[in-house]
């Protein structure tokens, strides 16, 4: 991590800013400061950003460390805000962490100043990783649900360990002829005929390591208690370290129909022929 920082400082004290300065110097920090006294500069540095670290005095003349506190989380939320001032007691530091600061520190006892801007840093460096990961899986995840629902084929993701299933898109719900509030976290036995549910779990079980996509053909209870038809791929997947099935559904009764028919002309023929 670079030790090379700019920070914002709010204090009127010249000796005390000039104090931090050396204390911050001595312990290996190259810092850029830019020392502020009043309200309206304040603002205004917050305005052009740039910061990886403020440091204020609690009480000034004609501003306070609580609203410039108030100022710094809504103009710059995730730059660390430490106190550093002689007359902070210890319940308004209490109000002052609960309100945002990231620490504070007396400045009769500047040994701390150090290690807390150090730890301040890294825990502002991992809010930011974790932030950008928080980002990445929900971009990750919209582009996922818009991939699962322009699917043309019904799909119900199944988690391996307990049959249940998770998701489904519209496609599921027109072919299962259910809403989807009645698929997601049922069962999927609930969805699939007995011979075909025997077939899935010959080849997904809760031990299973096999990556493999797997197509067979089976059958899925209708309303109407006819069977219908469905040709089935199936691919095991990890997603957010659960092992899970994602299954594709496509009703194939034109297809059986058209087989039949072909069959019974064929076998009509094979009549005549005889």
């Amino acid at each position: 991590m670079s030790t090379e920082l700019r920070i914002l400082h709010l204090e009127d004290n010249d000796n005390d800013a000039l104090l931090i300065e050396a204390t911050l110097d001595r312990n290996h920090f190259a810092c850029h400061i830019d020392r502020v006294e009043t309200r309206d500069a304040f603002v205004a540095a917050l305005d052009r950003g740039g910061y990886d670290l403020i440091l204020s005095d609690f009480s000034l003349p004609t501003f306070n460390g609580l609203a410039a506190l108030d100022l710094a989380r809504i103009k710059r939320p995730d730059v660390p805000f430490l106190f550093v001032s002689g007359t902070i007691g210890e319940d308004t530091a209490i109000d002052a962490l609960k309100s945002g600061a990231t620490d504070y520190i007396l400045k009769q006892r500047l040994a701390r100043l150090a290690p807390a801007v150090h730890r301040a840093l890294v825990d502002a460096t991992e809010r930011a990783a974790l932030r950008r990961a928080e980002e990445a899986m929900i971009q990750s995840e919209s582009k996922y649900r818009h991939l699962f629902e322009c699917l043309s084929e019904a799909a119900l993701l199944t988690d391996i360990r307990n049959g249940r299933v998770i998701d489904t898109n519209r496609q599921a719900e027109i072919l299962f002829a259910r809403p989807r509030s009645e698929i997601v976290g049922s069962n999927i036995e609930r969805l699939l005929a007995s011979g075909t549910l025997t077939e899935f779990r010959r080849h997904f079980t809760s031990d299973s390591t096999s990556d493999e996509r797997v197509i067979f053909e089976g059958e899925i209870p209708s309303v109407d208690s006819q069977a219908v038809p469905v040709s089935i791929s199936a691919t095991p997947i990890v997603l957010y370290g659960r092992r899970l099935v994602l299954g594709l559904y496509r009703d194939i009764t034109d297809r059986k129909r058209a087989e039949a028919e072909i069959e019974r002309l064929q076998g009509e023929l094979a009549r005549r022929q005889g």
